[in-house]
C-alpha cells in the first residue's frame, strides 16, 4: 500500500529527502548552541557500500540495531510506502520514526486517510534501516522537538532532516575490555538525566558537564573510521519508545 505526502510537503521541502543534501545541526558555542549548514552525506565521507561491505559494518549494525524505530505497517507487517513527488519525478519508500509518539501520530492519520485491517505501528532495528536510508530505500524521521533542541529553526519540518543525538563526554564509561564507551541518546532529557544520576553518584555540579549534540551519519562515519583504541559508542533510544515496547509485551 502506498500513501501520498505530497499534500504535506512542498517541493522545497522533499528535495532534502535525497541523500546528501539534508540539514543537519551541529554544535558551536554552547552546550547545544548550534549552526544550521547542510549535512555531509554519508557518501561524501565514505561510499554507502564501501562501508556496509566492509568488516566492521556487522559490529556498527549491531550496535544501531539496539535501537528501535518505529512504521505504520499493514497487517502483516510491512511498512507502508509513501509516495513523495518533487516536480518531474517521484519515489515510494516507507517512512521510520525515531520516536514512538510520532509513528502514533502519523498511524492515526493513516487510519483516517487510508484505513485498512490490522494497521498498527511496528518496531524495526535501527541498523537495517539506516543501510535502507543511505541507499535511499527508506526515510528516517526525526522528532520535531529535537530537532530544534539540536538547533534547527522552530519551523523546521522534521521530514528531511538529519537525526540528532546528544552525549556528554563527562559520563563516559569502560566496558569489560576498558574500553571507554560514550552513550549517544537520541532524547535530550534522556541525556540530562544520565548527567543528574552521574553526579548524584560521583559528586560535582551538573553546570560542569556539557551536553553537545552530533548526527546520526556522523557517528556512524566515526565509529566506521575509528581505531581499535578508540571511543566506543552505545546507542540509547528513547526512554518512551523502550516504555513503548515493554507495556506492549506485558499484554
Amino acid at each position: 500500500m502506498t500513501m501520498r505526502i505530497s499534500t504535506l510537503l512542498n517541493i522545497g521541502s522533499v528535495m532534502p529527502l535525497l541523500i546528501g543534501s539534508a540539514q543537519s545541526f551541529v554544535p558551536a558555542h554552547g552546550p547545544l548552541a548550534a549552526i544550521h549548514r547542510p549535512a555531509s552525506s554519508l557518501a561524501q565521507s565514505s561510499k554507502p557500500n564501501e562501508l556496509f561491505d566492509s568488516p566492521g559494518w556487522g559490529a556498527i549494525s549491531q550496535e544501531l540495531d539496539q535501537v528501535p524505530v518505529f512504521a505504520v505497517a499493514n497487517a502483516e507487517g510491512q511498512p507502508i510506502k509513501y509516495r513523495i513527488e518533487r516536480k518531474d519525478s517521484s519515489f515510494e519508500v516507507p517512512l521510520f520514526y525515531t520516536h514512538v509518539e510520532d509513528a502514533l501520530g502519523e498511524l492515526e492519520k493513516a487510519k483516517e486517510n487510508t484505513p485498512l485491517p490490522g494497521m498498527d505501528i511496528n518496531p524495526y532495528p535501527l541498523g537495517g534501516i539506516f543501510q535502507m536510508w543511505a541507499t535511499d530505500g527508506a526515510i528516517i524521521v526525526p522528532n520535531k522537538k529535537s530537532i530544534i533542541q539540536a538547533g534547527a529553526p522552530p519551523n523546521a519540518n522534521p521530514m528531511g532532516q538529519q537525526v540528532p543525538l546528544f552525549a556528554c563526554m563527562e559520563i563516559a564509561q569502560e566496558n569489560e575490555k576498558g574500553k571507554p564507551v560514550l552513550p549517544l541518546f537520541f532524547e535530550l532529557a534522556d541525556a540530562q538525566n544520565a548527567v543528574s544520576q552521574a553526579v548524584s553518584l560521583d559528586g560535582g555540579k551538573e553546570e560542569d558537564f556539557e551536553v553537545v549534540g552530533l548526527n546520526l551519519p556522523e557517528a556512524v562515519s566515526l565509529l566506521a573510521n575509528s581505531k581499535e583504541d578508540t571511543t566506543a559508542f552505545q546507542f540509547v533510544p528513547p526512554a518512551s519508545s523502550l516504555n513503548h515496547i515493554r507495556d506492549y509485551l506485558s499484554g
